[in-house]
């Protein structure tokens, strides 16, 4: 028996090395959370890769909007109303920044001193205090924060003195609150790998929650770093517009797909934004949200409402309207257990595709039909269905509006036989859910035995 108390303690040292280092809500009296989702702080779930996860064990369907001065908005409230109105979740804000300070003047400066005449030794304590005033404000209203941390010292933030007292601020200041989502290092520029290394390390093994830090690129048609181990997400932007030189297949849908094959959430925090990047069509908008979730992955909704725009109570981007039921649907689904598919819905066409999710099992799936054109009307077609053994009820959804146009049942008695299904008329785009309701008698493809 004492012969093998070595061998005992040598496994539960293995086993205790090797569990998740994430502190429970219980053991951790400094953390300050709120109502769900945002009961504890999310991490990547290892079970479901491209998926976060919290301590309760619940699952987040992001929907981010961009929000950068609102640090030092003149109505945060204001902001977090129209926020939550729109079906957001969560803000990609500025620490630090002078965004669009041309229109908004406004400074977020963390440091002691000026920007003019910094000085890296010490914090502005009182803009502090108001970060983390505004913080709870937002966990109060249910939405998370995209935390940039470097906004307009992104180039310069390499040569910056004292760095390492800032990221252990923010950790300390910041890192109690379950509803800070991410550590972003900077947007949209990557010319600094070696220092974002160091950045990115040091937020990964020092925040005991193990939040994802990200960082950005421009726009590209894959994600930021996506192999580093320290992002833990695959990040992209599409600051893009709704004009024939971006199609929503050949473009926007094989951009997510790009995203979508790393082993990590997708991510796309930034979207274009109508005038300035072109994209002002709201039903182009639209689908492309719908594209992006029915790929597995997450979005944002980036306007001048939250940019220049901040403060004005009465703006609205064109295609803001369209965010809420999207994101309705996409959280009323097992959407985590649930990854793209290119066999359940076959039809080809040259004015309309598909993107599909499904669980694993089959039990739920999803198939959206988009128009590459706005406007376009589409009538009735024939489609094939492959499901295995089951019955299944096939719910048809506006996306506008998430009104249910019709639903049909549908037996299908072996996944290697295709099943007609009668697809009704529609204009732009079309939702489908098909759910399991009934489960046969596994039957096996010919070929198989």
């Amino acid at each position: 028996m004492f012969k093998l108390i070595p061998f005992i303690l040598l496994i539960i040292t293995f086993f205790s090395c090797n569990q998740p280092k994430i502190r429970k809500e219980k053991e951790d009296d400094n953390l300050i959370s709120f109502a769900s989702p945002w009961t504890s702080p999310f991490r990547v779930d290892s079970l479901f890769p491209h998926h976060l996860v919290n301590n309760e064990g619940e699952h987040l369907l992001i929907l981010n909007k961009t929000e950068w001065a609102y640090f030092a908005s003149v109505d945060p409230e204001g902001v977090l109303e129209r926020a939550k109105t729109q079906g957001v979740n969560v803000i990609r804000l500025c620490l630090e920044g002078t965004p669009y300070f041309d229109v908004l003047k406004m400074d977020c400066w963390p440091w002691g001193g000026t920007r003019q005449e910094p000085d890296f030794t010490k914090f502005n304590e009182t803009y502090w205090n108001e970060v983390e005033r505004r913080i709870r404000l937002a966990g109060e209203y249910g939405i998370g924060i995209d935390l940039n941390i470097y906004f307009t010292l992104g180039k310069r933030a390499a040569q910056l003195p004292n760095q390492k007292m800032y990221w252990d601020q923010i950790l300390q200041r910041l890192g109690k609150y379950s509803n800070i989502l991410t550590w972003e290092i900077m947007n949209e520029y990557l010319g600094s790998e070696s220092f974002q290394d160091s950045v990115g390390w040091y937020l990964y093994r020092n925040d005991p929650w193990q939040r994802p830090v990200i960082t950005s690129d421009g726009t590209t048609d894959d994600a930021a770093w996506p192999d580093k181990k320290w992002m833990g997400m695959a990040v992209v932007h599409t600051c893009t517009g709704s004009t024939s030189r971006y199609d929503l297949k050949d473009w926007y849908f094989a951009v997510a797909q790009n995203t979508r094959s790393h082993d990590k959430p997708a991510f796309n925090n930034e979207s274009g934004r109508e005038i300035r990047h072109k994209n002002d069509d709201p039903i182009h908008r639209r689908k492309q949200a719908w594209i992006w979730y029915s790929a597995g992955c997450y979005w944002t909704w980036h306007s001048w409402e939250g940019c220049e725009g901040i403060d004005d109570a009465s703006y609205r981007g064109p295609g803001q309207e369209f965010m809420k039921p999207v994101t309705d649907f996409f959280r009323a689904l097992p959407f985590w257990r649930m990854d793209p598919n290119y066999t359940i819905f076959n039809a080809k066409s040259t004015d309309w595709f598909t993107v599909a999710l499904a669980e694993p099992s089959r039990k739920t799936n999803i198939v959206y039909l988009c128009t590459h054109e706005t406007g376009k009307r589409i009538p009735a077609i024939s489609a094939d269905i492959r499901l295995p053994d089951g019955v299944y009820r096939i719910t048809f959804i506006e996306p506008a509006t998430l009104n249910v146009l019709q639903t049909a049942e549908l037996r299908s008695t072996s996944l290697g036989r295709l099943n007609k299904l009668s697809v009704p008329a529609f204009t732009n785009d079309l939702a489908m859910k098909i759910v399991r309701i009934k489960d046969l008698e596994k039957s096996i493809i010919k070929g198989t035995e």
